[in-house]
């Protein structure tokens, strides 16, 4: 008795251990020799961003308490040329670099550049298998995690920027997860300062504590779109909104070879055009601890050799199956008969007869009632429309309902504020944001002034978010003006000077809330 307690108190014991361990190891299979190693990231909580005093933090690294409810595998290192390369030979999927007429941006020796031959096969630079492969678009990354799906039987997907910078950390809270200085950096990322202007093999850096080569190298896709952390705390967030930038970007994450040592810091954060296509973008995946079963199959139905020929009816009774020949009648419970001659051939008596007048005057009826109801909405609409031309004054010849698209623009700016329209440009750190009425993709004509200098004009194809179009200068303006809108000049209209600022907050595109400004793209 007491030696079967030891030995499962034993094996208690050792199922324990197992379970914390921090990092268990699997390869992925995928096929001819080509493996991709994940690790287990056990869930738990943790402060996502960076604290004030962090030196050289973003000023979109707001700190907020986040837990994530799930284990997860994450990619060991970024995605390497030879497993990209082995998904290209079993589906022969072309990346949007290679597809597209532009080709991506490879390294020309001293810049980016974007050339017809810059593909992930050859990015300006030497790259043996164990690289991260480059030059790889949001959607060329989507492609590889439903390919791999597939082949491993597991949900496959990028992570998400909490789980990303959650397995970065791995626990720790420094600024990289080795230590807290730029110099601690040259031996966990390889950045601007290290790498030569190109990429090295993608496990050539030291792990951090859960056993992962990550930061450096190249900058990793995440889930999300970017814009301003949500305040926490929070549960498994990630960012499903794209118009929170000053247009729609993906998150990257983990610096590159061709940026500073302060990119690869845990918490940095970068956004680009999902369809950036540049030597130093690569991306890493993410696994479901589980597999995937297949849903079952369907039960399918008794064969007519199960039923002499006869499928079963809902009501009990049994109909001829079709596209077979029909087996002799075996049922205790014949076909019954479909026609009256049927019937009268066989000496019964019809029980139901179809066809006669009462279903032709039903028949009939579902007809005309249809037209009879199109006909009076007609009816109903061009009454309406007539009584309202009857009404209208008429319109100013040259003009669109009795004024210029420009005038009526232009009065909607200058709205007192009494109106409740409220402000149409706010000015904030790094730029200002416009709300016009328009449609979007239509061009924004716009002067500001800067303090201390001259006037620069410029225009944007409007694409507004919840609060409107975002406009970058590099720092706060000191006036802004629309000068035209749709094709239309607002004759300088609108002036917006900071020392004349709107002081309501009770409307939602004016109140103050803290959020950090967004950035021209990082690409």
């Amino acid at each position: 008795m007491r030696l079967r307690l030891l030995t499962a108190s034993l094996l208690l014991l050792g199922t324990a251990l197992r379970a914390a361990d921090p990092a268990p190891a699997l390869s992925l299979e995928l096929g001819k020799g080509v493996t991709l190693p994940v690790v287990l990231i056990p869930k738990g909580t943790f402060m996502q961003g960076s604290p004030t005093d962090e030196a050289d933090r973003g000023n979109d690294e707001m700190q907020r308490f986040v837990n994530l409810t799930s284990d997860f595998y994450l990619a060991k290192t970024a995605v390497t040329v030879e497993q990209f390369e082995r998904f290209v030979q079993e589906t022969g999927y072309r990346t949007e670099a290679e597809s597209g007429p532009s080709g991506g941006f490879g390294w020309a020796g001293d810049t980016l550049v974007q050339k017809k031959e810059f593909t992930w096969r050859n990015p300006g630079f030497t790259q043996a298998p164990d690289h991260p492969v480059t030059i790889i678009t949001y959607p060329d990354a989507e492609a590889f995690c439903q390919w791999l799906s597939k082949r491993v039987k597991r949900k496959v997907t990028l992570p998400t920027e909490a789980q990303w910078e959650y397995a970065c950390r791995a626990g720790t809270t420094t600024a990289w997860h080795n230590l807290g200085d730029e110099a601690a950096s040259n031996s966990i990322a390889w950045h601007k300062k290290n790498a030569g202007n190109q990429t090295h093999p993608a496990a050539s850096s030291s792990v951090n504590p859960w056993g992962l080569h990550i930061g450096g190298n190249v900058a990793e896709w995440c889930l999300d779109w970017y814009g301003p952390y949500e305040s926490g705390p929070l549960t498994d967030p990630v960012q499903t909104n794209q118009n929170l930038s000053d247009k729609p970007r993906r998150v990257l994450r983990g610096g590159s070879w061709s940026r500073d040592p302060k990119n690869t810091r845990s918490a940095a954060r970068y956004r680009a055009d999902a369809r950036s296509r540049n030597a130093d973008i690569g991306f890493r995946v993410l696994c479901s601890v589980a597999e995937v079963t297949p849903p079952p199959a369907p039960k399918s139905a008794p064969s007519p050799a199960a039923t002499g020929g006869l499928l079963p009816r809902m009501d009990g009774g049994s109909e001829t199956s079709v596209g077979r020949p029909s087996a002799p009648v075996t049922s205790s419970h014949p076909a019954p008969p479909t026609t009256s001659h049927d019937a009268q051939a066989h000496g019964t008596t019809p029980t139901e007869t179809k066809g006669g007048p009462f279903d032709l005057l039903v028949g009939f009826m579902c007809l005309l009632c249809p037209l009879v109801v199109i006909s009076l909405v007609i009816w109903l609409v061009v009454r309406a429309v007539k009584s309202k031309n009857q009404g209208a004054p008429p319109p100013v010849p040259g003009s669109r309902g009795g004024r210029t698209a420009g005038a009526a623009l232009a009065d909607a700016l200058q709205q007192p504020s009494g109106s409740g329209r409220g402000p149409r440009i706010r000015l904030v750190e790094d730029g200002f944001w416009i709300l016009v009425d328009l449609a979007r993709g239509s061009t924004v004509r716009y002067v500001y002034r800067p303090h201390g200098g001259m006037d620069v004009s410029g225009q944007v194809q409007y694409q507004p978010g919840p609060d409107g179009q975002y406009v970058y200068t590099g720092a706060k303006p000191e006036s802004v003006r629309v000068t035209e809108a749709g094709g239309q000049p607002m004759d300088d209209a609108f002036v917006y000077d900071s020392d004349n600022r709107d002081t309501r907050r009770d409307n939602a595109f004016d109140r103050d809330d803290n959020r950090p400004p967004t950035y021209p793209s990082a690409y």
